[in-house]
């Protein structure tokens, strides 16, 4: 009886564990260590992942792009109640110049870490990690 109910117990935990994680993977993809990316953000998707324990926002989506469903303002607001450092550096799609590359270290450079970073697919956050890595901006 004891080692059922042992058994039980193990399995349950690892399906928790399995599902938990699965849940954690669809809301944000590691870039390094102590930077993850995540796209399409709605104010419950944002909460969750504050929730996981990142200490800063990078949002580099602009507020106007089109069919954007929250904008930095409401991030910071949630941010704020959870004492998480949130930056707006706005980057329109495709148009990543050497100052955001250049501005993006700095703040990587002096946030705490981990940080998220958040554009509408994750591509123009993960192109301006890879761009100030591959240029040795950041210390890491």
């Amino acid at each position: 009886m004891t080692k059922s109910f042992i058994s039980l117990v193990f399995c349950c935990c690892l399906i928790y564990t399995h599902v938990t994680y699965a849940e954690n993977v669809d809301l944000s993809r590691a870039l390094a260590t102590d930077v993850s990316v995540s796209g399409e953000m709605t104010t419950d998707k944002f909460q969750k992942l504050i929730a996981l324990g990142f200490k800063s926002v990078v949002v580099n989506r602009p507020d106007d792009e089109q069919g954007n469903l929250t904008t930095a303002h409401q991030l910071r607001n949630i941010s704020e109640k959870s004492k998480v450092s949130l930056i707006y550096q706005p980057i329109s799609s495709g148009q990543i110049s050497q100052s955001d590359i250049i501005e993006f270290s700095k703040y990587y450079n002096s946030l705490p870490k981990p940080i998220l970073m958040i554009c509408k697919t994750g591509s123009r956050s993960t192109t301006l990690f890879n761009n100030a890595k591959s240029q040795g901006l950041l210390n890491e």
